[in-house]
């Protein structure tokens, strides 16, 4: 799989302007590269000065899209119909479709949206070199990189209990006789398609874990010189580390404009390399060279190309 890089940081902070960074360095260096957004409120387009609703190349090497939660979340709840009156064919009450249709507000639902983007858009990824995420505000991305590890553990409860099911299904059988359950009625875990979707979604899981955790994720910090910005870090950090997890980098955007101290903020953050990144004055708009003025004041000390 390509290696990939995800931003985090609170609202504001630059996420947005600083994984625009590493994209157009690394296109600039001749990879191709795949940069999305994951964050319901989307700034690659004005990054780029274009719609990027689909994948679209936006410089030699760089395609960029900007997802469609919303649309991910209607597929998931799509496919969770479909798979409830599949697996569950004596329960076809009049207006199933509406009680799933509400769990779209059920909490948790845009992270679960969010992750399976994410899953579909890696699988499909092969092509590209390097791919960069640009995320949404701290607690719901944090929430993302946990959901994985939280599904594993709750599909094994799942599969346990729906294995002591099929067990006490065989007992009858074995008692009765074959077929005494009725026609229809599994006994072989084989043959049971809730355990067949409870692999396939353990499965999925797994590997969005595997990857997570593993080194081919480098996920940079951006804050702010404020204190408000360092602090929501630090606690960022922690989470990363609770989840067995590290920082790559922290990454101060805007650096000088604001009041906290460069040695605090490496003394906030002493575990981990900090970047200045500079400030670009007097542009309303940055371009493509301002992009990369950015990116190498960080990059080149970071990620090895």
């Amino acid at each position: 799989m390509s290696k990939v890089f995800i931003f985090l940081g609170k609202g504001g902070v630059g996420k947005t302007t600083s994984s625009a960074s590493l994209a157009y360095y690394l296109a600039e260096k001749g990879y191709k590269v795949f940069w999305f957004s994951v964050d319901p409120a989307h700034n690659i387009s004005d990054v780029v000065g274009q719609k990027v609703d689909k994948i679209t190349e936006v410089y030699k090497g760089l395609f960029a899209l900007e997802v469609d939660v919303g649309r991910y979340m209607q597929r998931y709840i799509d496919n969770s119909i479909r798979r409830m009156k599949r697996l569950y064919k004596q329960l076809s009450v009049v207006g199933l479709e509406k009680v799933v249709e509400s769990m779209r507000f059920s909490p948790g639902m845009e992270e679960v949206a969010i992750l399976y983007a994410m899953h579909d858009l890696l699988q499909n990824s092969a092509d590209y070199h390097f791919i960069v995420v640009d995320t949404p505000p701290t607690g719901l991305t944090l929430r993302i990189l946990a959901l994985p590890k939280l599904n594993i553990e709750w599909i094994k409860v799942l599969k346990y209990w729906r294995l002591k099911i099929l067990e006490r299904r065989r007992m009858v059988e074995a008692v009765r006789g074959e077929g005494a359950l009725g026609e229809g009625v599994v006994v072989d875990p084989s043959e049971d398609k809730v355990i067949h979707e409870l692999n396939n979604h353990f499965d999925m899981m797994k590997e969005m874990w595997d990857l997570f955790a593993s080194n081919d994720c480098m996920k940079f910090l951006v804050v702010n010189q404020d204190r408000l910005s360092i602090a929501e870090g630090l606690r960022i950090k922690e989470s990363l580390k609770d989840l067995g997890m590290q920082l790559a980098a922290v990454l101060v955007n805007k650096f000088g404009l604001l009041p906290v101290e460069k040695d605090e903020i490496k003394e906030n953050y002493s575990d981990a390399s900090v970047f200045e990144l500079p400030f670009i004055e007097n542009k309303e708009q940055l371009d493509k060279d301002d992009y990369l003025q950015i990116a190498y004041s960080w990059v080149p000390e970071v990620v090895s190309v």
